[in-house]
């Protein structure tokens, strides 16, 4: 049985030539609005075919950063992922129950701790991280060539870095005070 297809629905020529029209970007939007909804498309797609992996953007982004710099502490992890001390700790306590991730003392400041990946895991997160990636790249793939890809990658931690240094001392600034002045209200 054949599906009856709509005039304009998004399965004939003039209902996709809408869509496309309807998906067109105005030359004013920011950096910030074009990158919050590559983001968030970019998030979806990683749901969609990485659910299996049952390991979130975020704890992926915990994972990569860990297995790259063994032994990080919290702080420098936070700041790092760009995000609040209490937010990481939740993810890492979630990451440690999974028998993923340690802490260890420091040696010479016992009050400090270092991430770790547990032995167990490196081999599994490897693997993780490897898939992830490859994700990563067959989705930009869709839409950039390589030569493109790697020229965004160099861009995106260029203005990553410079951003970065121009935040302020406490990673939130305004943000934190905002928030908090709204919650009380």
């Amino acid at each position: 049985m054949r599906m009856r297809v709509e005039p304009g629905s998004s399965r004939t020529k003039r209902g996709r030539e809408r869509a496309a029209r309807a998906v067109r970007f105005a030359p004013e939007q920011t950096v910030g609005q074009l990158s919050r909804l590559v983001q968030v498309r970019l998030y979806q797609l990683y749901y969609e075919r990485l659910a299996h992996l049952d390991v979130s953007p975020g704890a992926f982004g915990v994972l990569a950063i860990v297995w790259a710099n063994p032994g990080i502490q919290h702080g420098e992890l936070a700041q790092a992922l760009a995000i609040r001390g209490p937010n990481l700790t939740k993810l890492v306590d979630l990451l440690v129950r999974r028998g993923w991730m340690e802490r260890r003392k420091v040696k010479n400041d016992g009050r400090t701790a270092g991430h770790y990946l547990t032995a167990q895991a490196r081999a599994k997160v490897q693997s993780v991280l490897a898939e992830g990636v490859a994700h990563d790249e067959r989705m930009t793939a869709s839409a950039l060539s390589a030569g493109e890809r790697k020229t965004l990658l160099k861009l995106l931690a260029k203005l990553a870095r410079g951003l970065a240094a121009s935040a302020t001392v406490d990673g939130g600034g305004a943000f934190k005070r905002r928030t908090r002045r709204k919650r009380a209200s």
